[in-house]
């Protein structure tokens, strides 16, 4: 039996299995989930119709989630782009995006940090696939595994088994554009839990090189202070793209697979970038607390420690320009 199918058979059986079972979290962000289907997603106001800046070197649009809207001179990047109003049917958006799908540009290139529902998301990769031919695809080792056969350039980076030894894994140049997979601390499998059964590490970070300038997109994470140190000194940094939830106590260290707000802050000390957007919050109902209280908690941090002028906390559907020409 192809192995493809195998494993999709063995994903079915999980789900459901699984389902009955209180204590699983997609069960309970579904049960937090009731109200919100039952009630419209929040409008974005004013939302900007022509993303890309003739003035702007590196600007950045966050549409939510883990999805920002990136220029890089006269490259066009998303990240982990969640442009539907539903997560695998389970989870529907609180807020809609924070531009109209159709006003994304042809995008040069689509960066997928792992496979997990929020981040990779079909329909949404479907609306940008009808944008035209030559956008690539990236994504980290394994996580083929869950991609149907889209009209793009698929660009898999390996990821050294899930930074297993190091803390960079494969380098690719997409039309001048260097990316390069760097280290995370999360999980594969597309449902969660099925990461845990086979040797799945379909999950990574990105620094992304163009024209002198460099991103960090961080995906999602938990925090290995020594790792991310040895990261800041790899790569002068000049944006960060760096989640900060789901927490259910914000003021708490995170978990060894997501960062909090005070994890997500040691993360900017360590790389030292020039600015810094939090991202991953505000978005979804997730299981475990309210989906805004991380940016009041980070919003602390930020004032605390001053730096007010190197970390933009954007509303959902704010572009703000960095670098100008």
């Amino acid at each position: 039996m192809n192995k493809k199918i195998l494993r999709n058979i063995v994903l079915l059986a999980i789900i459901i299995i699984s389902a009955s079972a209180i204590s699983c979290n997609m069960l309970l962000v579904a049960v937090r989930n009731v109200p919100v289907f039952f009630s419209e997603p929040r409008k974005v106001t004013d939302k900007i119709k022509q993303p890309i800046k003739r003035d702007a070197r590196l600007s950045a649009l966050w549409i939510g989630h883990a999805t920002v809207l990136l220029q890089m001179d006269d490259k066009v990047i998303i990240t982990d782009p969640f442009l539907t109003e539903t997560v695998g049917e389970f989870a529907r958006r609180i807020v809609e995006p924070g531009i109209d799908p159709e006003n994304i540009p042809k995008c040069d290139i689509v960066l997928i940090s792992h496979s997990h529902f929020d981040h990779l998301s079909y329909g949404s990769l479907q609306m940008l696939e009808k944008k035209g031919k030559g956008t690539s695809l990236v994504f980290p080792k394994d996580l083929e595994n869950y991609l149907p056969d889209y009209d793009m350039n698929f660009i898999r980076l390996g990821n050294n088994k899930g930074y297993e030894n190091e803390i960079t894994g494969e380098t690719t140049l997409v039309n001048g554009v260097k990316i390069t997979a760097v280290y995370a601390q999360h999980w594969g499998g597309r449902y969660g839990f099925d990461g845990y059964l086979w040797d799945d590490n379909s999950y990574t970070g990105y620094i992304i090189q163009y024209n002198g300038m460099t991103v960090y997109f961080a995906g999602d994470t938990g925090y290995d202070s020594t790792k991310f140190k040895k990261l800041g000194k790899l790569f002068d940094i000049d944006l960060a793209l760096i989640p900060i939830g789901p927490c259910a106590d914000c003021r708490q260290c995170g978990t060894f697979n997501h960062v909090f707000p005070v994890d997500a802050f040691e993360i900017f000390k360590d790389i030292n970038p020039n600015w810094m957007i939090p991202i991953h919050y505000g978005t979804l109902q997730f299981a475990q607390a309210d989906p805004i209280e991380p940016v009041y908690v980070f919003e602390e941090l930020k004032v605390k420690n001053k730096e007010s002028e190197r970390i933009k906390i954007l509303e959902i559907g704010d572009q703000y320009t960095f670098m100008s020409k």
